[in-house]
């Protein structure tokens, strides 16, 4: 059975490069762990506050003034995307963040697939009216702190948990072809997507 790394980021201003905040949760053997949080100090040309980005997740400029780089980062993160299936909540928005970021820092962009739980919430969930990960965590009853990158990774990968024990399907491509979910291939010069049904 394939290991799952949910992601999420927290962006500093509209920049999907100007990344100051990295939650990772991963599934490996069937137990889903927060595993990863750190807050990120954005490259100086990325380097500006919006005050609607701070509405958003609370964080400001002087919280980030002595937190690490992405480079040093990504050192910690990379191991947890090598050889697993990814995930994100809004996950065009993620891996865009990721693939932006390894390039205005000079980082080769990994090759991996992923999907996105938004996808996968509305296959499962049709009638509800949104599916924003707030929504689905309060359906499923996920303890949610809402732009907490580390608290959003981890309700974004318990989204895929409870789905796997509703159907009683615990491989997750096979999941993914029963509810006719896309995956993504993340590379350097472009996203592709492709159907495993």
């Amino acid at each position: 059975m394939r290991n799952i790394t949910a992601i999420d980021f927290e962006t500093a201003n509209s920049s999907p490069a100007s990344v100051c905040a990295v939650g990772i949760a991963t599934m490996e053997d069937g137990c889903v762990e927060e595993k990863y949080y750190s807050l990120i100090r954005p490259e100086d040309d990325v380097f500006s506050f919006s005050p609607f980005n701070i509405k958003v997740h609370g964080i400001h400029p002087n919280q980030v003034l002595d937190a690490p780089e992405f480079s040093e980062v990504y050192r910690d993160i990379s191991r947890y995307l090598t050889d697993s299936l990814v995930v994100a909540h809004n996950a065009r928005f993620d891996m865009g963040c990721l693939k932006a970021t390894c390039i205005n820092c000079g980082i080769e962009v990994p090759q991996l697939d992923y999907f996105d739980t938004v996808e996968l919430s509305r296959r499962v969930f049709p009638d509800m009216a949104h599916h924003r990960l707030d929504d689905m965590c309060t359906k499923l009853n996920i303890e949610l702190n809402h732009h907490h990158a580390g608290s959003d990774a981890y309700g974004c990968l318990m989204i895929v948990a409870d789905i796997m024990t509703m159907s009683g399907i615990y491989d997750i491509d096979a999941l993914l072809e029963q509810c006719h979910i896309r995956q993504y291939k993340l590379q350097k010069d472009a996203q592709t997507q492709r159907r495993y049904y």
